[in-house]
């Protein structure tokens, strides 16, 4: 059975485009220049009643710029793509990965039309009955002609945050929708100028993307630190501490006190000095205070000493 392969033409003025995400059009004069001199290589995408699926710039350069009064669509069933049983992987070689995002979309919000009501009265006996939550994404993605939820997740977040070069990108294969989803979350200029690069760069830029925004926001590495104690480092590569003004002062104290006495201890460790001819010159300091603090100082290093030797044994 094929379920949108129907290609018609439509007046361009009965398509009903509604709520859209992309926000930037992209160079819809250079766009339309392509199309009066090519043709219109790939329809556009409706349902029955005439709401646009995919194609938006295509029939914004078509309608607006072109003046053509009716445009080639193709028709998508969406019912009929969530009632059947059929072969994803013939599905998606019909349409580009961003007209399969824009399907998976078409096929949510038909769900969600239906979901609450009685399947028995309001549903085609095959109609599948769904639930929200995972096996609703796993459906929509199978339908789309995705691979899998995530797959079907990433490509829509390329569909709605990437500009028209990077989309296309995508849609021919160039740059993975993997990769194109790391690229995604660039600035916009940021992304035309990663697309333009050579593959080998652009691969190392991407890398580096994945490897950034997998480290936490702000704001969670410092949920982080509190829960753990330890530093964490946010997405802009500063180490966040969880810690109050008060508590960060008194944490310093605390790290400036350790690292005095380590360094105290490696230079007694380390020094060519002789003990007993040191002490034979303390007449000549005039530091009383290093009689009474000796003591105190040799009985601290002995217990320093033990504790060590302890937790050597322990581990």
């Amino acid at each position: 059975m094929n379920h949108a392969q129907e290609i018609i033409e439509i007046p361009c003025d009965q398509i009903r485009i509604g709520e859209r995400h992309r926000k930037e059009m992209g160079d819809l004069e250079g766009l339309a220049a392509s199309i009066a001199r090519e043709g219109l290589l790939q329809p556009i995408g409706i349902t029955e009643d005439f709401r646009l699926v995919f194609g938006h710039r295509r029939l914004l350069a078509v309608q607006g710029i072109l003046k053509w009064p009716t445009i080639p669509a193709r028709v998508v069933r969406v019912t009929s793509l969530l009632a059947a049983e059929h072969d994803e992987n013939e599905f998606s070689k019909s349409f580009t990965t961003s007209e399969r995002v824009a399907i998976g979309k078409a096929l949510e919000a038909e769900i969600g039309n239906r979901q609450g009501q009685r399947i028995d009265l309001e549903l085609p006996e095959d109609f599948p009955e769904v639930q929200p939550g995972a096996e609703t994404r796993e459906l929509v993605a199978a339908r789309a002609g995705f691979g899998n939820p995530r797959t079907y997740r990433q490509a829509k977040k390329v569909t709605e945050n990437g500009t028209p070069e990077l989309v296309a990108a995508m849609d021919t294969g160039e740059v993975s929708i993997d990769a194109a989803a790391i690229i995604a979350q660039a600035p916009p200029e940021a992304q035309r100028e990663i697309v333009q690069m050579p593959a080998a760069v652009r691969r190392q830029i991407v890398r580096q993307l994945r490897e950034a925004t997998e480290l936490p926001s702000t704001a969670e590495a410092r949920r982080i630190a509190r829960e753990t104690g330890m530093l964490v480092a946010d997405r802009t590569g500063r180490y966040r501490s969880g810690l109050s003004d008060e508590e960060r002062k008194a944490l310093k104290e605390d790290l400036d006190s350790i690292w005095a006495v380590t360094r105290a201890v490696m230079a007694l460790a380390d020094t060519p000095l002789d003990p007993v001819e040191l002490a034979s010159r303390l007449e000549y300091w005039h530091c009383p205070g290093i009689r009474a603090k000796s003591p105190v100082a040799l009985d601290w290093l002995h217990r320093f000493e033990e504790a060590i030797r302890e937790k050597t044994q322990l581990s």
